[in-house]
């Protein structure tokens, strides 16, 4: 019998997906054509002016463009875009609503360019973004100043609260530019506003030419970009950290006093690159009251991106790695995972274009854990939200709901394979250690073992080891405290894997893989038990960042690895190796170059394997399932066939970039 685990289902749309022709503005039709009732509907105004520029007017007006649909495109594969008003949208909220959907107003940052109507930010240049290398640019800077010394969170809150009462909105989705800003933070926002607030925040005096006012120049604004990014790149990550928190605590207070709530972007890959790359620490947005986290996480519209390195054969673990440490990261608070289908706007369309590979991620996130200490299984994610979800198809939303179904399926009892160790502060201690360092984060590292085949699904924390059973894995193992270190050392479960640098004190390994790179300094240890330890071979000559540590290039894009020591390909493929042979069945047993594979124990004697494809070809893996099988039982929708085991090994394909569910059924011993 199938039972679903308790998940949210979150739609991202346009207010073209619905109809102002329609009596109840198409609340109906767009329902029946879901299928179901989503837990919430996030409202895609675009345009900042909404909040920036709102008037609480009692008569009916209409809307700009740009409100009606993203950047005012003029049609979806269902209408044309509509005019709407103010009054309309009231009550197509208040539809929503009595359909038991909650509604969130999400905006991006943008300037329209007085496109359709005047706006607010056209009259405010000095709240706009200022680029360290390009200078100005017309979008809201969450940190900006008004011209008057005010801080715009003081304005744009109060109008935010506004706004989400008149309308009758549930509460905000921060959307791209609120929760990080809009690129990277060596290039941004190095404004006189903003500077003048890192200058007051830090203890000791920024040199004149940095701290002057320097208005649009852009040498000067390049000199002072890179004086900070050199001289003070540790001072400016927390500086950025600590507004963003100040920012949340003020949203949050003022939105829980009105009776809302807020969703906000997690944009990068990990906690480590949000921290680094965008400046915020999730962690500390949780402790202010945040109620909900949106993993971007968008293998499915990379993998048809054309810009160079952002699609990826391996991009799926890239992200699965950095689902599983954000939940690490945040134990406590709500985590949804995005989930593309297609964007009108942004030309791509996933659901029709990469199914096969949209069906592995659905899959995939919603199977990934946390192991708690009383030993249940915490969801890495605790639902999907569809973007967007306009100018779909019934059928679009019934395959959709179908792969849901077996995806957050009845919370298995034990996820097999490798357990990771990470501590909840770990991030903390990381970002100094990178920037000392530049040694190979602890993402990076996590994503290239699951791609070469480690079966690792579930994180604990330290404290929580007790819990556990079989292989643990910990990485950069460095970073432990000495009561972490040994609550990990005197884990009775299973062996003990731990890849990082050399440090002192550390008791002797039974297993010890060394990396041939010697700037990388790493080593995997095993403690426990003595794998056969694969020899690693000679590297070729590896690339490596400038000798001088501030001037290592930085990452092109959120979907790059950041700067780093060069690991050597057969190092972890020799840690891979090991860890393989430590986690024990089920296992491949061929197109282990192509395939992977997770597995959990749904209950004694019933395992369920998901089998994944990086590759565009069919594969066809015998897996090893370590006991006699009486079944094998197909749970999606390809292949339409029926597989007989032999013994404890059967076989069966995979779809290119896609995935296969089996269920397998152990044989009950012979009675003596």
């Amino acid at each position: 019998m199938h039972t679903e685990r308790p998940h949210e289902r979150w739609i991202w749309t346009e207010l073209i997906g619905f109809d102002i022709r329609q009596p109840d503005l198409g609340v109906s039709e767009y329902l029946e054509t879901t299928g179901f009732t989503p837990q919430a509907i996030s409202l895609l105004l675009a345009s900042p002016d909404f909040i920036l520029g709102h008037e609480s007017i009692p008569d009916e007006r209409e809307l700009p463009p740009e409100f009606c649909s993203r950047d005012g495109h003029e049609f979806n594969p269902q209408r044309q875009r509509q005019v709407w008003t103010n009054r309309q949208l009231q009550r197509l909220i208040a539809n929503l609503q009595e359909r038991g959907v909650q509604v969130f107003l999400s905006v991006f940052t943008l300037l329209y360019h007085n496109q359709s109507h005047h706006e607010w930010l056209s009259d405010h240049p000095e709240t706009w973004l200022v680029y360290g290398d390009d200078g100005p640019f017309p979008a809201v800077d969450a940190f900006g100043r008004l011209a008057d010394g005010t801080l715009l969170e003081d304005y744009f809150l109060p109008q935010l609260v506004e706004t989400l009462e008149y309308y009758g909105f549930d509460g905000w989705h921060a959307a791209d530019g609120w929760g990080p800003l809009p690129g990277y933070l060596y290039n941004l926002s190095f404004s006189d506003g903003v500077t003048a607030q890192f200058a007051e925040w830090l203890p000791r005096e920024l040199p004149e030419p940095v701290a002057s006012p320097c208005g649009s120049d852009l040498e000067r604004l390049r000199a002072r970009a890179a004086w900070v990014w050199r001289h003070e790149r540790l001072a400016w990550i927390q500086f950025n950290a600590q507004r963003w928190e100040q920012f949340w605590r003020k949203a949050m207070t003022a939105l829980h006093a009105a009776g809302k709530r807020a969703l906000v972007n997690a944009g990068t890959r990990a906690p480590l690159e949000s921290l680094y790359i965008g400046g915020i620490d999730y962690g500390r947005l949780a402790a202010a009251g945040v109620d909900k986290f949106l993993m971007c996480t968008v293998t499915a519209g990379l993998a048809m991106n054309s810009r160079p390195g952002a699609a990826d054969p391996v991009r799926h673990y890239d992200f699965l790695a950095g689902l599983l440490l954000t939940r690490g990261h945040l134990p406590e608070s709500t985590i949804v995972f995005l989930q593309n289908t297609h964007d009108v706007v942004e030309e791509w369309d996933a659901i029709h274009h990469v199914p096969s590979l949209l069906e592995r991620e659905i899959y995939a996130l919603a199977n990934l854990y946390r192991l708690r200490a009383d030993g249940g299984l915490q969801p890495a994610a605790d639902g999907p939200l569809a973007c967007l979800g306009d100018g779909l198809s019934a059928q679009d939303w019934a395959w959709m709901r179908e792969r849901w179904r077996l995806a957050f399926d009845a919370l298995p009892q034990r996820a097999l394979g490798v357990t990771l160790v990470w501590p909840e502060k770990a991030v903390e201690r990381e970002i100094e250690d990178y920037l000392l360092s530049g040694g190979a984060t602890t993402h990076r590292l996590l994503s290239g073992l699951m791609a070469r085949g480690v079966p690792i699904q579930a994180l604990v924390h330290p404290e929580g080891t007790a819990a556990a059973r079989g292989p643990l894995l910990v990485l950069n193992d460095q970073l432990l405290t000495a009561e972490e270190r040994a609550q990990v050392e005197g884990y009775p479960g299973g062996p003990v894997v731990m890849i990082g640098r050399e440090t002192e004190g550390l008791r002797e390994a039974d297993c010890r893989i060394a990396d041939v790179v010697t700037k990388a300094r790493l080593t995997c240890r095993v403690h426990g038990a003595s794998p056969p330890a694969p020899a690693v071979p000679p590297a070729p000559h590896l690339p490596e960042p400038p000798a001088e540590r501030a001037d290592w290039p930085e990452a092109p894009g959120y979907w790059s690895d950041l700067t780093s020591w060069p690991v050597s390909e057969g190092f972890l493929a020799a840690c891979a190796e090991a860890l393989i042979n430590l986690a024990g069945p089920p296992r491949l047993l061929s197109e282990r170059e192509n395939v992977t594979l997770m597995a959990v124990e749904q209950e004694p004697g019933r395992l369920r394997v998901a089998l994944k494809n990086h590759t565009p070809f069919y594969r066809r893996p015998e897996v090893e399932a370590g006991a006699p099988l009486s079944a094998v039982r197909i749970l999606t929708s390809f292949p339409s066939v029926t597989v007989r085991p032999e013994g404890s090994r059967f076989s069966v394909r995979v779809p290119g970039q896609g995935v296969t569910v089996v269920e397998l059924l152990v044989k009950e011993p012979s009675a003596e």
